[in-house]
């Protein structure tokens, strides 16, 4: 296998299932980091503030930074806070996720009252553990109107423990799209954005990095739609025996037989 100097883990499936650690996860990660190699945390999960992947982590001895967290809903956040801070947005994501918008004085919208004549500017959806039908409601409703519709990621579900698998922020877009017929711009992986935006915190080249996931429709695609070597590991959704069109340059049991 061809010697990488940074290595982009997705986290669910493949350093996480559920609230438990892969097995040898911890000591791989070390013994990169004991030769040098750059570590990004590379995930689609749009739930969580990055600071709780820290957190969690540090649960089970892995240490790491802030910048090495790469999450969908940063990559979006960061779109949002560059181009739109001074609009309204109404989110379909947890308190947690709107929280880092609130931080970055973006207005939230969290009741709307007069759908006729609103003032949202944004509809934006994430993996959202707190969904209830009155924001699926309120979605709908938004988009009556001509408002800008972004979401975090293309992720229809994400792996826990005992292989069950939950439903992703696609899988609430793909509810809002039977509804009003429209789809969201995402920002998640495979989007090039995402891979660019981790590229730049790591301060690497594509060609510097390879991408090692569970899933051939994120992260082996933002691997070939990229032109960047993939790892896929079969510890999460993944089987290796998928009739994909994306290919991964090599196919492991785990992040441990890297």
């Amino acid at each position: 296998m061809k010697q990488y100097k940074g290595y982009l883990f997705d986290i669910d499936g493949t350093i996480l299932l559920g609230d438990t650690i892969i097995p040898g996860a911890k000591e791989k990660i070390e013994e990169l980091r004991k030769r040098g190699k750059k570590i990004g945390f590379f995930t689609n999960n749009s739930s969580k503030n990055p600071k709780k992947y820290m957190e969690k982590f540090k649960e089970f001895g892995i240490e790491s930074t802030l910048d090495e967290i790469i999450t969908a809903g940063i990559v979006l956040l960061s779109h949002i806070e560059k181009n739109y801070s001074n609009k309204k947005v109404y989110i379909i994501g947890t308190e947690e996720y709107k929280n880092l918008y609130r931080a970055k004085g973006i207005h939230v919208v969290d009741d709307i009252q007069d759908f006729k004549d609103h003032n949202i500017d944004i509809l934006i959806v994430a993996l959202d553990t707190e969904l209830n039908f009155k924001k699926l409601e309120t979605a709908c409703k938004l988009l009556k109107k001509d408002i800008k519709y972004f979401a975090a990621n293309e992720d229809l579900v994400y792996p826990i423990e005992n292989k069950i698998y939950l439903p992703d922020c696609k899988a609430i877009c793909n509810m809002i799209e039977l509804c009003t017929g429209k789809k969201p711009i995402y920002f998640g992986k495979p989007n090039g954005v995402m891979l660019g935006f981790a590229l730049e915190k790591l301060n690497l080249i594509k060609e510097d990095i390879v991408i090692v996931g569970d899933r051939l429709y994120t992260d082996i695609a933002c691997g070939n739609i990229n032109d960047c070597d993939s790892i896929l590991v079969l510890s999460g959704e993944a089987t290796g025996k998928e009739n994909s069109p994306y290919k991964p340059t090599y196919i492991l049991e785990s992040i441990n037989n890297l």
